[in-house]
């Protein structure tokens, strides 16, 4: 793979790469021309790009002549536009890959007789990805050196594997952050009462192939993180990450935070309920809202980070044993939670780019009601599944 971000490359760096002799290696190809249109270079670039994404990534070069395993000279392209041969590439990687490979980029550098074309492939967290053919036939394939072979049966296994491992990595780090919390061990001290939770936890992250610069969070983009209900907020580094909050509590202690850790996990804690009249009581419009909101939050915050593909979802409530769950003025659920904490299952969720919230959400808050003996969630419309809350 190149030593820079695509954003730098421009022709100087391309000619500066031939002049050197650039040699091809296990993360970096060149080729004199874009892929075919017939379904033989179909298969040859998704071979490519499958090869990268089974192991450790890398770029595909259209547009400069390799020369005995060397970057030659730059042969700009201009048998069609840029945009035209950026949307068939992405068309055939779509067909030919399974199953997506999330991060993968395609960039256009203008040279004065055309264009070249970068591809590139980052390494796979969420694979082994295969070459589809006809909807029957599945080749897996890995890089090796310069050249490409078929992956054996343990080196397919092991990237199952390495999938399931990184998923149980995130379910790991959700208990432990929860255990934490229901202790007091917070980022910041908490108004005493229930908690509710929220983990979102990109995969990408926990890969260790992506980094996330807070620093540009905590300059630009904290606001991001601060509740509406919080009034303002303030941020903080720590040894985790980013801490965003209100800064409002001073001894009882804070409604909540946002805490974005270096990985590009996002935590979101804030109370949920309150001890009234000698009653324990759940905000059930609160929870609502409160989970919807914080989903949008944090999937718009992992894209801009560019943590792309699949990740983890956990909600909890923690310390809520005894409570009620008031769901208007006048009524409440008169069941009391019996137990300390509510956690249902962490939800995969296969691309947080294209996620649906509201498909995602509505069987967690409902799993929530009825722990309360609630049928279901008030808050979402019971025939279209979309999020409706009720007026305050």
């Amino acid at each position: 793979m190149l030593p820079l971000s695509l954003a730098t490359i421009d022709e100087a760096v391309l000619r500066q790469l031939c002049e050197d002799g650039c040699p091809e290696s296990q993360a970096l190809e060149f080729k004199r021309e874009l892929p075919g249109k017939q379904d033989q270079d179909k298969h040859e670039v998704c071979k490519d790009v499958v090869a990268l994404a089974n192991a450790e990534g890398g770029d595909l070069v259209y547009g400069i002549e390799e020369k005995d395993g060397v970057a030659g000279s730059i042969v700009g392209i201009i048998t069609e536009s840029a945009d035209v041969a950026i949307r068939r590439i992405n068309q055939v990687l779509d067909a030919g890959i399974e199953p997506r490979i999330h991060g993968l980029r395609i960039q256009q550098i203008p040279v004065s007789d055309g264009y070249v074309l970068i591809l590139r492939v980052p390494s796979s967290y969420d694979g082994p990805h295969c070459i589809r053919s006809n909807n029957k036939n599945r080749r897996f394939v890995m890089r090796n050196g310069t050249g490409v072979v078929d992956m054996s049966y343990d080196q397919i296994r092991g990237a199952f594997d390495r999938t399931a491992t990184l998923a149980e990595q995130a379910r790991r780090f959700i208990a432990t952050r929860r255990e934490l919390i229901a202790k007091g061990e917070t980022p910041v001290p908490l108004k005493a009462g229930p908690q509710l939770v929220v983990h979102l936890v990109p995969i990408s992250g926990l890969a260790g192939r992506m980094t996330v610069d807070l620093r540009t969070v905590y300059h630009r983009n904290y606001n991001d993180f601060i509740s509406d209900e919080w009034g303002g907020g303030t941020r903080f580094f720590n040894i985790d990450g980013l801490v965003v909050y209100p800064g409002f509590g001073r001894d009882k202690g804070e409604e909540g935070y946002n805490h974005i850790f270096r990985t590009g996990a996002i935590e979101g804690v804030t109370l949920g309920g309150e001890s009234m009249e000698k009653q324990l009581s759940l905000w059930s419009l609160k929870m609502s809202m409160f989970y919807y909101q914080s989903m949008h939050r944090f999937t718009e915050a992992v894209k801009s980070l560019k943590l792309s593909g699949p990740g983890l979802l956990g909600l909890s409530i923690l310390n809520v044993k005894g409570y009620e769950l008031v769901i208007s003025r006048h009524n409440s659920s008169h069941k009391t939670v019996d137990r300390q904490h509510l956690v249902p299952s962490e939800v995969w969720i296969e691309d947080i780019d294209t996620i649906d919230i509201d498909s995602v959400i509505r069987p967690l808050l409902d799993t929530l009601w009825q722990a309360f003996g609630v049928e279901r969630c008030l808050d979402f419309d019971e025939a279209t599944g979309k999020f409706k809350p009720r007026q305050r």
